[in-house]
């Protein structure tokens, strides 16, 4: 028998996990060596900036979900401050950042599996794919459990691949600008902004959280930070071993990295990790989005979309057509094989809603110029009640999509 609900089954440390793991798969695994190309050895710096204004949009989801901890995420706030007409327009743009994201980690799991078995890439696109889908349909709990083995694999492998790199460090100019000097610094910074979908699939989850008011902002917040140092730790970790023009030029960039350092056996360990690494964050992508489609399903008054509020399947509570469906369209997206270009046309759907997002914020605060709600999460350094940080939010992704448009152009040129 279907529900009319999600189920509150998730706690902070299944939280964190998620924020945590759905960010490292994706930025560090699968785009470190496309970004290399463009940074050169301050990678490190284009992994900070990312970071950086990454957090800065964490605040305003922080807030948003402490008000509004619904299914449907950037849905649902963009429906409380700039209205219902506008939040459907945009969920077009929000359904998909969570489609041609786990498209692209599907590419960077096809080049990882590659190094152990020949398989034509759209094979391991297409089945890992099917294979995260199938776990979201088993249901969220059972996803969380898989997730916090493999998010624990993921930064193991990682502590690994820093403890034997260390000794390294210093050994190259990590302030040396690359060939495309700042704009490359700047442009790698767009393209590892990607893996920061995680907050938008994060965020989803707050209808299936237990007290999420206090919960979800600080998984979120906890989250980010922690992942902004792995990052740049990896990255000089990566830098100090290969040089930028190498990594870049490495399939399966880490795996090679721990194989210089380890011997064959390094490699090979490092690979299982980083198949861990994406397939969980393909996992996560296509979770959070059948939350958002069941949301924009459940408050929507076309009737074709009501599909997608059926909540049944092995775990009695899942959004089943919703993933689906989206599983179909990402298997799509990922057989472009590109992955610097599915990254790049990933960030354009990102950008979008995580400015919409702040705009949104921005919005709310000025109509709401007085705090009644307890325990709700509030951004710091305000003017008029108006947040500061998410002004500097809004600026630097502007700013930052501008750079994304630039990885698009220099890609298909």
């Amino acid at each position: 028998m279907s529900k009319t609900s999600l189920e509150r089954s998730l706690g902070f440390w299944d939280i964190l996990m998620f924020g945590v793991g759905g960010i490292v798969g994706a930025g560090i695994y699968a785009i470190i060596g496309q970004a290399a190309s463009l940074s050169g050895n301050m990678l490190w710096l284009s992994f900070t900036i990312a970071a950086l204004v990454a957090l800065l949009t964490a605040l305003s989801y922080a807030e948003f979900v402490s008000r509004f901890p619904d299914a449907g995420g950037s849905f649902e706030y963009i429906k409380q401050s700039l209205g219902y007409k506008t939040a459907l327009v945009l969920s077009v743009a929000m359904t998909f950042t969570g489609i041609v994201a786990p498209a692209a980690i599907a590419i960077s799991f096809a080049e990882y599996l590659s190094r152990l078995i020949q398989l034509p890439n759209w094979v391991a696109i297409t089945g890992i794919i099917v294979l995260m889908a199938l776990f979201n349909i088993v249901g969220s709990k059972y996803s969380s459990y898989y997730n916090i083995v493999a998010t624990i694999i993921t930064l193991l492998g990682l502590g690994v691949v820093i403890a034997f790199c260390v000794p390294d460090w210093g050994s190259v100019a990590l302030f040396e600008v690359g060939d495309a000097g700042y704009i490359g610094i700047m442009g790698g910074s767009a393209l590892i902004f990607f893996s920061y979908v995680g907050f938008e699939d994060l965020v989803k989850m707050a209808e299936e959280t237990k007290k999420p008011k206090k919960t979800m902002p600080k998984g979120l917040l906890l989250s980010g930070v922690i992942v902004l140092v792995i990052y740049v730790m990896i990255a000089v970790s990566a830098i100090s071993t290969f040089g930028a023009e190498e990594l870049s030029q490495k399939k399966g960039p880490l795996a090679s990295v721990l194989e210089s350092q380890w011997g064959a056996v390094g490699g090979t360990v490092l690979v299982i990790v980083a198949l861990f690494a994406t397939s969980k964050t393909v996992l996560s992508n296509l979770l959070g989005t059948s939350r958002l489609l069941y949301d924009i399903a459940r408050d929507s008054k076309i009737s074709w979309l009501k599909k997608f509020t059926t909540l049944s399947g092995w775990g009695k509570n899942t959004p089943n057509y919703a993933i689906g469906a989206l599983a179909l369209i990402t298997i799509a997206f990922g057989l472009i094989g590109n992955l610097k270009v599915v990254a790049s046309i990933s960030n354009i759907f990102v950008f979008t809603v995580f400015g919409t997002v702040n705009v949104a914020l921005l919005r709310f605060r000025s109509k709401n110029r007085t705090e009644k709600e307890k325990d709700v999460f509030r951004i710091p350094l305000n003017v008029n009640n108006i947040p500061i940080p998410t002004v500097l939010a809004l600026l630097t992704i502007i700013m930052l999509f501008g750079f994304n448009i630039y990885n698009l152009l220099y890609s298909t040129a």
